[in-house]
């Protein structure tokens, strides 16, 4: 029961972590584990490369860890990830795990103190070039910590974080980024202001796409824009990931007809732009309603014109009536 709900907690905190892939856990007590993104660089000459986890018990009780090591890989297109040491080919073929060696795997903080646990990355020959991606996990004691302190309950439940561990080893690396598609429901006299575009990474690295997406009225006018990706997400190698770009209204729009939306889109590392265009229809509410006051001012001058006319035509009769009664006589 208790590994089951580690397991949710990591996928939970791993969830949180890359829809802001920079926060890094700062509870004013319980457990604290920091930073939660460690991203390391292997070259050819490096044997090992270290990294450094703090561990803060702001409790008034013992806490004793355990640290565990897994692999993990994309879970879907928003960005989550799981830790559940499922074996699949792509987790193998970028995993960390067993290239991680932590200089203890049992860790004992006493109330209120602060330990740094030193971790490194083995660059053996086994380890190929591209992107490795594991997990360091810290696990409490459940059956020693947990005590009718309601404060360490909240530590073993609800402040379990972890680190991820990104590897990027060069001498082999590959990029390369893929605009797949947009979603974009725009109704034909409502402006969307969400624009979801999906990207696919097609190396064997880790990227962070960046970018900007405009909306220009058929005068050529720019009237919304939107920064892809403000948070710095990360795709993983070889999956895709949808990004919500929100389109802020800078000018506003009010001629009827072609809409067209140009996502100018690249990845950190890269300085050429990759350009796409789509349009769609778009009609202003303010052009429909200047539009119907047109048509009433119009009904209402047609209306009043007429009334004026037939007014016109009883009077000529009248005055042709009086006329021949005056002649008779």
């Amino acid at each position: 029961m208790s590994k089951n709900i580690f397991l949710l907690l990591l996928l939970i905190s791993g969830m949180l972590f890359f829809s802001s892939p920079l926060y890094i856990a700062a509870a004013s007590d319980g457990l604290i584990i920091s930073p939660a993104f460690q991203e390391i660089l292997l070259d050819q000459t490096n044997k090992n490369q270290e990294f450094t986890v703090s561990l803060t018990n702001n409790t008034n009780t013992t806490i004793t860890l355990k640290l565990s090591m897994f692999d993990f890989g994309s879970l879907d297109e928003s960005g989550g990830v799981a830790f559940l040491g499922a074996s699949n080919d792509l987790e193998n073929k970028y995993s960390l795990a067993s290239w991680m060696r932590p200089e203890k795997e049992i860790i004992t903080l006493t109330p209120y103190t602060t330990e740094d646990i030193r971790v490194a990355v083995e660059n053996s020959a086994s380890l190929s070039p591209g992107g490795h991606y594991g997990a360091l996990a810290f696990q409490t004691d459940i059956q020693t910590n947990i005590t009718n302190d309601v404060s360490l309950q909240s530590v073993a439940i609800q402040q379990l974080f972890s680190t991820l561990v990104f590897v990027k080893k060069i001498g082999g690396e590959i990029y390369g980024l893929d605009f797949k598609e947009q979603e974009y429901n725009n109704a034909v006299v409502k402006f969307q202001d969400t624009l979801r575009l999906r990207f696919q990474n097609t190396g064997n690295v880790h990227l962070t796409p960046r970018g900007i997406a405009m909306v220009t009225d058929p005068l050529g006018r720019v009237v919304a824009k939107g920064i892809i990706n403000p948070e710095s997400g990360l795709i993983l190698p070889e999956t895709s990931r949808v990004y919500a770009v929100h389109l802020n209204t800078v000018a506003m729009s009010f001629v009827p007809g072609w809409y067209t939306i140009e996502i100018a889109y690249r990845y950190d590392g890269k300085e050429d732009l990759v350009t796409t265009i789509s349009q769609f229809i778009f009609i202003p509410p303010l052009t429909i309603l200047v539009f119907l006051v047109l048509i009433i001012l119009g009904w209402y001058a047609v209306m009043k014109n007429r009334n004026k006319t037939g007014a016109q035509e009883v009077l000529f009769e009248y005055e042709e009536s009086t006329h021949r009664k005056t002649d008779t006589k």
